[in-house]
């Protein structure tokens, strides 16, 4: 079986973490399978435990009805032969030929604004297609007028599979006589230095910190440190929120404004909802039952 997961990326490494996660889940499963992740992400190097693609991001003249069969992104999963494809996001981008592809297709929705189903051009606009998948699936609790079934998020990591407390203390150098708070930005540029101010107190309070940025020193999966941090300061994207509930960790969220979500519905929706089961796993149940 060929699987293919295919998103986006400018900034951060969210969504190509989503694919690591589906990867790790695969792995746990034991699935004979070629998987393969196909992205624009700047952070390429992180999905390197898996066979990866970075292609260019095309505009819509690119992806036209008339050109879409020209571009790198069609060209790329033709050759490919997914027997299932995954698609996270940019539904847009396959539109003018999902149709085209003879394998079962899978789209991830995470929390988006209903003008990210109804993208609008100068000239024209596009609307989600529900019938161009299989099926259409959120990937985290969010109200939308998309019918979608649900799963719970995608966590990189399950329970058993980070460091003990003893094993993160010594990889990162500490006693752990003191609380550890982590701080860790990576969804923007900018924002690891933008909140570093507001958050200095944490020393004066006991607190030895530790701090990542995909941008900058970087500890990657920062979750496989978890059992060691009593506090963690960090952005409201999707894996920040839902690890630190997955793991039940004691959080502190800064948002950053974004075009077709907000991510303060993120923080909100995380203070009542709880799991246990990664939806990686739930996932891969579903791909397996297709």
């Amino acid at each position: 079986m060929r699987i293919v997961y295919y998103t986006s990326g400018i900034s951060g490494a969210g969504r190509l973490i989503f694919g690591i996660s589906i990867g790790n889940a695969l792995i746990r499963r034991g699935v004979r399978c070629a998987y393969t992740m196909l992205h624009t992400s700047p952070f390429a190097h992180l999905a390197d435990d898996f066979h990866h693609i970075k292609i260019p991001l095309e505009t819509e003249t690119e992806l036209s009805p008339e050109r879409c069969r020209t571009s790198i992104l069609f060209k790329t999963l033709k050759k490919l032969k997914p027997d299932v494809l995954l698609v996270n996001h940019q539904w847009f981008m396959t539109y003018h030929f999902i149709n085209e592809l003879s394998c079962k297709k899978i789209y991830l929705s995470d929390d988006a604004n209903e003008e990210h189903f109804n993208i609008k051009f100068n000239d024209h606009s596009m609307k989600f297609n529900s019938s161009q998948f299989d099926s259409v699936i959120a990937i985290e609790p969010f109200t939308c007028s998309i019918p979608m079934s649900r799963i719970n998020p995608l966590i990189i990591r399950n329970h058993d599979e980070i460091f003990s407390r003893e094993q993160s203390l010594q990889r990162i150098g500490l006693s752990g006589d003191k609380k550890i708070a982590f701080y860790g930005f990576s969804g923007h540029h900018g924002d690891f230095e933008r909140h570093m101010e507001k958050y200095s107190f944490l020393k004066s309070d006991g607190y030895e910190v530790v701090m990542s940025s995909l941008y900058g020193e970087n500890l990657f999966p920062a979750v496989d440190y978890y059992n060691a941090f009593d506090l963690v300061i960090c952005g409201g994207g999707y894996n920040q929120v839902w690890e630190t509930v997955y793991f039940q960790k004691k959080a502190i969220f800064e948002t950053t404004s974004l075009q077709f979500s907000d991510q303060a519905d993120r923080i909100r929706a995380s203070q009542n909802f709880s799991f246990t089961e990664n939806g990686a796993d739930q996932l891969v149940d579903i791909i397996l039952n297709l």
